[in-house]
């Protein structure tokens, strides 16, 4: 009986852990309703916002960025498809910028987490 209760209890927790998969989809970020975050990321307190940042979210998810906060390439892709341009010329390691119709949203990922900033000017000003 004990050994049938720990094995739900595996199982029941291995179920209930958020990891991305390209496959649940995609919502809208909390602080831009253009912006996506897959569907199975559950926000977490986001950093306070300084300088220019105008908005931020913090998000918790299981494979959402490597070791080196590369993030999955399908995610990238499902930005641009959402009408983002990635601004190349700005990317700070980990971080990237995007720019649709004049706002600037920076995607900042981590290993299992990543930020959400709208930023109240360009990154290169």
């Amino acid at each position: 009986m004990k050994q049938l209760l720990v094995l739900l209890l595996t199982v029941f927790v291995a179920g209930c852990s958020n990891v991305y998969s390209h496959e649940d989809g995609y919502r809208m970020a909390i602080i831009n309703q253009g912006f996506p975050v897959p569907k199975e990321a559950y926000e977490v307190k986001p950093e306070d916002c300084v300088g220019e940042i105008s908005k931020a979210a913090k998000y918790k998810l299981k494979g959402i960025g490597d070791a080196d906060g590369n993030p999955p390439d399908e995610y990238l892709r499902t930005i641009e498809e959402w009408g983002w341009t990635e601004l190349v010329d700005e990317r700070r390691g980990s971080i990237h910028f995007y720019e649709k119709n004049g706002k600037i949203m920076s995607l900042n990922i981590h290993q299992n987490i990543f930020d959400v900033f709208e930023m109240t000017s360009d990154p290169s000003s």
